[in-house]
């Protein structure tokens, strides 16, 4: 179904007393269209922030098991130790986004 064209805004001072009321009845109901838009928006949203903080964990605890099993192979070849290291301070703020 096509949408109604609504009459313009900037001039309403000068329409008709039905005029007005298209153009009120009409933004209302857009108005109504893109509140349940926005409210099903900000629940895929929420989903997806949850699921993203879901994948993010995962990912480290891979990465960490990642490098335990190098560690345990590492050990296993009978080569040295990793030496002890501290993370630079851009790879700190980078994790932390």
């Amino acid at each position: 179904m096509p949408k109604k064209r609504l009459p313009s805004p900037e001039h309403a001072d000068t329409l008709s007393l039905n005029a007005l009321r298209s153009l009120v009845t009409g933004l209302v109901s857009e108005v109504r269209e893109l509140s349940a838009e926005v409210t099903k928006l900000r629940a895929e949203n929420a989903e997806l922030r949850e699921e993203n903080a879901a994948l993010r964990q995962e990912n480290t605890r891979l990465k960490v098991e990642n490098q335990l099993l190098r560690d345990e192979i590492a050990r296993l070849k009978n080569l040295p130790p990793r030496p002890p290291f501290r993370p630079s301070l851009r790879w700190t703020q980078f994790t932390k986004q």
